[in-house]
């Protein structure tokens, strides 16, 4: 059973990492833009591309649970 504490703090990675990927979450961006948009979000927030990919892909195959650690 998990902890009070760790439910939070695994809500809060979840936030976080929602947050920097909401913008790539707009439907009507086109391919070239999306990976533009995510090199500026990987610089902005000090993560690679390839973990925003990962969150990316875990949000839209599980929501916002997928973006739980």
């Amino acid at each position: 059973m998990q902890s009070k504490e760790t439910k939070k703090w695994q809500d809060e990675e979840a936030l976080k990492r929602y947050q920097m990927i909401a913008p790539l979450l707009d439907e009507s961006l086109d391919e070239g833009k999306r990976r533009q948009l995510r090199e500026e979000i990987a610089e902005r927030y000090d993560v690679s591309k390839r973990s925003i990919y990962r969150y990316e892909g875990k949000y839209r195959e599980g929501a916002f649970e997928g973006l739980r650690p």
